[in-house]
């Protein structure tokens, strides 16, 4: 979106609004800046006229104006025309967003890469299951003989290691890796680029995992294994050598083009550069593109979202992570899978894991698995206490250890803090090795820590950790052993605890589908293979399996099809450890099932609803049901209704959403037009579909949701899911501020005193900063300079080049240092303001003022003054020296 010139004044802010939310003790006040100092992405004018020569007419004029910009990428395509460029003035940002030719302006942003850490183990020959007989592609491989073959698949990632066996051992034309470009170099700092025509990775390796699955291939019989498992952005490994298995991706026959966007030196890259990586894709002839990568997001306006969308409209299927946020609740999508017509990956577990194994002098004979993020601890015969008297805990060791732990290991419960802040409590009460247990039903997890951790942290199973709890009373003692063991995942076919929940914040369903994200075995650096986690693993899943589906069709396909087919054979996976059906805001359609969909002779369009919320509920839509086979079928209308996902604990924590997020038995009752029909070759007919939102209190904001099941009755066709989701209550009540927020931080991290004036020299760094913590997403952040003697609006705060967030289309904040960026947001005041119709910034005189800051609420009406937020800061006072 194009930088307004300020938004109407709404008035004067009168009074401070606290909204009704928890204070969190837990949350940072000030984060890093994850913006790009003075970087922005300009969208020309759709005249093909004005747009060829924009390029450098908008660089000189802004040097004849006096400004000093340096262009980063350049865009010029069907996808995009404009440039990325770095200003270092706030005169110099206004005067390109009041450009005429200039259309969109967004600031330049970074994307994390996860980073991959070793774990040291042993073992000579385990046994692995790999995904493919959970997705039918075992049986397109061995029975259709469908490898892919003729399909080009692009990959956007931290670049690929071609010189392994499985995925080719060359690059360029002829080989398995015929495209691709090194947009950024092994040097890249996240700021300063090296380009060069290699896509080669020889440093990271996360996009060799992913292009293994798309279309690895290798038949020899000795190989090393690594096992990796994945928390959040950060993944962990096991090394095994002489593991004797072949390996085959999804789509070994298709041709793989790579655009490396990471280099060896940063932990991230920038969204202009992710255009420009999806321009090259869209150019070079992509079928397909990939993008295992996103922030939170939340909103569909983020640019490269946009231009995800756009490359769909262009004939592109575009397959991009939801995001590994699952333990932070709900709306949290990422971006840019939040694109409107993107497939947005979720991720389901894989079948086992191998891991290392402790001893339990109170357990003999039971063999207990652990994984580390570091090398197996060398501890024998130690004593273990636990840290909490239960195990029905969900703070166990979130707060500073009281108990008497020095010398043993701790045994700690997952929950609702970090493993760090475990891990740093127990080791600052004196523990020598830490082991935490996972919640109920789950597998190990490698606990994920710093170099400030100097004791070992491992994590074990739910299952291990309440059968040692159980025999404390014994006073047990641990060893930790070398040796392997194949774990089978419980969990296996159900949607991955890591794998982020939806929908976007208008209520549009992300994900839409699901693919094997859950310990996911594939090709990495120099030669070796191992097994990663993530919705990074998820995504490629899909987009190989869509290769499959494009060979099978034998023609070029609208990926709005692509996507529709999967997702009505997909196959909707129950809560783990119930028998509730799980709701669409965390698995879509459900995992992709290749065979069926290849076999399918039905279609039903649209394949996803959304029944938005109370205030906007469309009752009745239509889906069309089209018979594509060459005999009469009669299908028959069925309803499978999920949990609703319940994002909100009123009673305990009002408006806060809770993390994780819960699920609730509350269903809405559907009601088709017809009850049966019966189609000839060929024929389509539509069919009314009526939702009745369950009765449940409209102060939750419960998303509920389901399938409905169009059945045919031949029983060789399988059943179509079409799945949809509605909230009870309206968006627009949600709370925006977060209790006691917005406040006033000043450059050492104290808080103002709304009772008090503070004076400020504006001398850097003397001056003041806004720190918020949305509980709901917005569209817009507004702050105004208010005069406190004549109680003036003087103008908007204007967006810092240099320092300081965006303030469009923002995601809600998490409690817990998941994303630590995503903890609140910060502006500051350097004494400058935009006045009302003006576009330059002015500095204030010497005086007295206020700061206002509204916020958009969900659906709201910018023009109206009911629909924004409004908080009044206590008065600055601004003395210069």
């Amino acid at each position: 979106m194009k930088f307004p010139a300020p938004l109407l004044t709404l008035g004067l802010l009168c009074s401070t609004l606290v909204e009704a939310g928890k204070f969190h003790p837990h949350t940072k006040r000030s984060v890093d800046n994850e913006l790009l100092r003075g970087g922005y992405i300009v969208e020309f004018t759709h005249d093909t006229a004005v747009k060829n020569s924009m390029h450098g007419s908008l660089v000189s004029t802004m040097g004849v104006m006096g400004h000093n910009m340096a262009v980063r990428q350049q865009y010029d395509s069907e996808v995009f025309s404009g440039i990325s460029v770095t200003c270092q003035t706030e005169a110099a940002l206004h005067d390109i967003i009041n450009n005429p030719n200039v259309v969109n302006v967004w600031p330049i942003v970074h994307y994390k890469r996860p980073e991959i850490i070793k774990v040291e183990t042993h073992n000579n020959n385990p046994d692995f299951y790999f995904a493919h007989n959970l997705t039918g592609v075992h049986e397109v491989h061995n029975t259709l003989r469908i490898y892919g073959k003729g399909v080009k698949v692009g990959v956007i990632d931290t670049g690929i290691d071609y010189t392994h066996p499985a995925l080719g051992g060359a690059f360029g034309l002829g080989h398995k890796v015929a495209y691709g470009y090194d947009l950024v170099g092994d040097n890249f700092d996240g700021v300063h680029a090296y380009p060069d025509k290699d896509p080669l990775d020889k440093c990271i390796g996360h996009g060799t995992h992913v292009a293994g699955i798309i279309i690895g291939n290798d038949t020899s019989k000795v190989h090393n294994l690594n096992i990796f498992y994945h928390v959040t952005n950060l993944v962990q490994s096991v090394t095994y050598p002489n593991f004797t298995k072949g390996f085959i991706g999804v789509a070994p026959q298709a041709t793989l083009g790579v655009w490396r966007i990471f280099g060896c030196n940063s932990s991230t890259t920038t969204n202009d550069i992710i255009i420009k990586a999806m321009e090259m894709a869209h150019e070079a002839g992509m079928d397909i593109i990939n993008l295992s990568l996103g922030e939170i997001g939340g909103w569909e306006e983020n640019p490269v979202s946009i231009m995800a969308d756009r490359l769909v409209g262009l004939g592109r299927s575009l397959v991009i992570a939801e995001g590994n946020d699952g333990s932070a609740g709900i709306l949290l999508a990422a971006a840019p899978a939040t694109g409107r017509r993107v497939i947005a990956a979720a991720s389901f577990d894989n079948l086992a894991l191998i891991a290392n194994c402790l001893d339990v002098s109170t357990l003999p004979g039971d063999v207990i698995a652990y994984l580390t993020a570091g090398a197996p601890p060398i501890l024998s015969n130690v004593s273990l206490i636990a840290v909490s008297d239960t195990t029905a805990v969900e703070d166990d060791g979130c707060n500073p250890i009281t108990k008497d732990i020095k010398g043993k290991i701790a045994l700690i419960k997952r929950g609702i803090c970090t493993f760090l802040i475990k891990a740093t409590n127990a080791q600052n009460a004196g523990a020598v090795g830490v082991i935490i247990y996972t919640k109920d039903g789950q597998p190990p997890i490698a606990p994920v820590i710093d170099a400030t951790i100097k004791i070992p942290v491992v994590g074990i199973a739910n299952v291990d950790g309440v059968k040692i709890f159980n025999t404390l009373s014994k006073g047990p003692k641990v060893t930790f052993g070398r040796s392997t063991v194949k774990v089978p995942i419980p969990s296996a076919g159900t949607v991955s605890d890591f794998s982020s929940w939806g929908p976007t914040n208008e209520l549009q369903l992300k994900p839409n589908l699901g693919g094997i994200g859950g310990g996911v075995y594939s090709t990495l650096l120099n030669g070796s293979y191992g097994t990663l986690s993530g919705t990074s693993m998820a995504s490629p899943y899909i987009a190989g399996s869509i290769a499959l589906l494009l060979e099978a069709l034998g023609q070029k396909h609208d990926p709005e099809i692509m996507t529709e087919i999967f997702q009505n054979y997909a196959k909707p996976a129950p809560i783990y450890g119930t028998n509730l059906t799980n709701n669409p805001i965390c698995q879509g359609a459900g995992l992709i099932h290749v065979l069926d969909a290849i076999k399918g002779t039905a279609h039903v369009s649209p394949a996803e609803l959304s029944f938005n919320d109370t205030a906007h509920h469309v009752r009745t839509k239509t889906i069309t049901i089209t018979n594509k086979g060459r005999k009469q079928t009669i299908f028959h209308f069925d309803h499978l209704p999920s949990a609703a996902g319940a994002g909100y604990d009123v009673a305990k924590s009002r408006f806060t959403p809770v993390e994780p997020g819960s699920y609730n038995k509350a269903a809405a009752e559907v009601k088709f037009s017809e009850t049966f029909v019966t189609l000839e070759p060929g024929k389509s007919i539509k069919v009314q579909v009526s939702v009745f939102p369950p009765k449940s209190n409209h102060t939750d904001h419960l998303i509920y949701g389901g399938y409905l099941v169009v059945r045919p009755c031949d029983a060789d066709q399988k059943p179509i899911h079409v799945p949809y989701i509605g909230m009870v209550g309206n968006m627009h009540d949600l709370p925006i501020f977060d209790k006691n927020y917005p406040v006033i931080q000043n450059t050492d991290g104290s808080l103002v005193n709304p009772e008090t004036n503070v004076t400020y020299t504006l001398a850097d760094p003397d001056y003041p900063k806004v720190v918020l913590r949305l509980l709901t997403g917005t569209t817009h952040v507004m702050l105004d300079i208010i005069n406190l003697p004549s109680k003036t609006v003087l103008g908007s705060l204007p967006f810092d080049p240099i320092y300081g967030n965006t303030y469009n289309f923002l995601p809600r904040n998490t409690i817990y240092d998941l994303q630590e960026y995503s903890q609140n947001y910060t502006w500051p005041w350097t004494g400058y303001v935009i006045p009302g119709g003006g576009t330059s910034p002015v500095p204030v005189p010497n005086g007295v003022y206020h700061i206002s800051v509204s916020a958009l609420k969900v659906f709201g009406d910018a023009k109206m003054p009911t629909d924004w937020v409004k908080w009044l800061s206590p008065p600055l006072v601004i003395k210069r020296l």
